[in-house]
């Protein structure tokens, strides 16, 4: 168990799931059953969302109870709130410490700090994979002696399959961060950020920075600083190059201007992971004479650097604070190639979801699983699918820390940190988000103020409107489970 999860649970068996805000005590509370039920009739009758589907339930996990439904099963696309069952089921799949393994191999004849030959980089999957675990790979990899490398540096993502994109994804075809392409070999979540600065006058270029800049993102800057008063126009996109990337910069950036910064997505992850290996070693003096290139571990091959992940609860925690899609889809691959063979692929892995949700019964009633990011229309899931998948993590004492901890707190962090902020929910409230156009989906749990744990579940799903005209609706929800009280 993390040391989060730890504290959580020292504070969920004290009673006190989350501190209720003192800025909220003296708003309306619901002192019935009855009362909440009237309340929540009357929220979900609000004008701007009477034609709207919409599917509700809330649940008593502590007395095991139902107290209220709307269309709770009925079944409708939940977006991004899925990783709330893409979470669920990693931890109890693979556990909460499970961790992926990064390798580095070297092949040739070793003399006197020079192999003659090459190093393969083996990815295990690591969707965790970052600047510093990589500056800590290449740091562990000294200890090995090499000092030269008169080959290449071949990099292997064949744990999972080559299909970087899930077929079922919205098409967006952007090359923004949240769309990140899914390898078995990663590196910074398979995303760069672009820096933008103004130059030094009026008429230089634009100053552009790579950050981390491995050498694998080519640069063509075209952008110019423009007067102190000139409309800010930079544009940047990201531009394919081979097994590469290259960022193209155009417009105008005021003098006075502050610094901006873009994200973008990589076309080719495991050759972005080389080549941030590669510059690592190169940092502390360990020069490769060659290429990044592709290639699968060959036999004969010996260990000489490998780094752990950090813990699958860690990693689950990341994906839902920050409703990160790669992580998601990561955690996918990762299970079909543990429970249904190499490679890793997505519907591997989807059928371990789909099985799981058989154990819990949620396998039914209109329940349609193609993608566990929810970047996509073509999930349906109930809002009593939600509640069954709450209440089965509620029962199983191995993955309710961790899930708990995983959540984003209302008015504190992740994608819940703006929201809530002026109402009893703030700080009480942990619950998966999910927004698409069209869609707007909240699950979750909150500690009422009767001291009950509630598990909660709210899908809206109507096409033409926008997320921002259901969440104002979902936030009453939420401020009133926090104050029911049967007392």
């Amino acid at each position: 168990m993390t040391s989060g999860a730890a504290k959580l649970l020292a504070v969920f068996m004290m009673g006190s799931f989350g501190a209720a805000s003192a800025r909220a005590q003296g708003s309306e509370a619901s002192t019935s059953r009855e009362a909440l039920e009237k309340r929540l009739n009357s929220i979900f009758s609000d004008d701007g969302i009477r034609s709207s589907k919409v599917g509700v339930e809330v649940y008593s996990l502590s007395e095991q109870e139902l107290l209220y439904t709307k269309n709770a099963r009925q079944a409708l696309t939940p977006a991004s709130a899925v990783k709330l069952f893409t979470g669920y089921t990693a931890l109890k799949t693979l556990g909460a410490d499970f961790r992926y393994l990064t390798t580095v191999y070297a092949k040739g004849v070793f003399n006197d700090g020079t192999l003659s030959g090459d190093l393969y980089l083996q990815g295990g999957g690591d969707p965790s994979l970052v600047s510093e675990r990589v500056h800590l790979l290449a740091e562990q990899f000294l200890r090995s002696g090499i000092r030269k490398v008169r080959g290449n540096l071949y990099v292997d993502a064949s744990i999972f399959d080559d299909v970087l994109i899930d077929p079922k994804r919205i098409d967006t075809s952007t090359d923004r961060a949240y769309n990140a392409s899914i390898s078995g070999l990663s590196f910074n979540y398979n995303t760069t950020s672009v820096y933008f600065r103004p130059g030094e006058g009026v008429g230089s270029p634009a100053q552009v920075f790579i950050s981390p800049d491995t050498g694998y993102i080519g640069l063509a800057n075209k952008g110019k600083t423009g007067k102190s008063n000139t409309r800010y126009g930079l544009i940047a996109s990201r531009v394919p190059a081979s097994d590469t990337d290259r960022v193209l910069v155009q417009g105008l950036i005021p003098q006075s201007f502050p610094e901006q910064v873009s994200y973008f997505n990589v076309n080719h992850p495991d050759v972005y992971a080389g080549y941030a290996l590669k510059h690592y070693l190169e940092m502390f003096g360990v020069k490769i004479e060659g290429k990044v290139l592709r290639a699968k571990v060959p036999d004969g091959v010996r260990k000489v650097a490998v780094i752990e992940s950090i813990p699958l609860a860690d990693i689950v925690t990341l994906m839902n604070k920050f409703s990160n899609n790669f992580i998601a889809d990561t955690l996918v691959k990762t299970m079909g190639y543990h429970f249904k063979g190499a490679p890793g692929t997505m519907e591997k892995g989807l059928e371990v979801l789909r099985e799981e949700a058989t154990k819990i019964g949620i396998n039914n009633e209109g329940f349609k699983l193609v993608s566990g990011s929810g970047l996509t229309r073509d999930n349906q899931l109930s809002a009593h699918h939600f509640i069954q998948i709450l209440n089965s993590a509620y029962l199983s004492f191995d993955i309710l820390p961790e899930l708990l901890t995983s959540l984003p707190i209302a008015g504190l962090d992740g994608t819940l940190r703006s929201r809530l902020k002026d109402t009893s929910a703030y700080g009480s409230l942990r619950a998966k988000t999910g927004t698409i156009n069209g869609v707007a989906s909240l699950a979750g749990v909150v500690q009422s103020r009767g001291g009950e744990l509630l598990a909660f579940s709210v899908i809206m799903d109507e096409s033409g409107k926008g997320a921002a005209q259901f969440k104002p609706v979902q936030n009453r929800f939420a401020q009133a489970l926090a104050e029911f009280s049967r007392k």
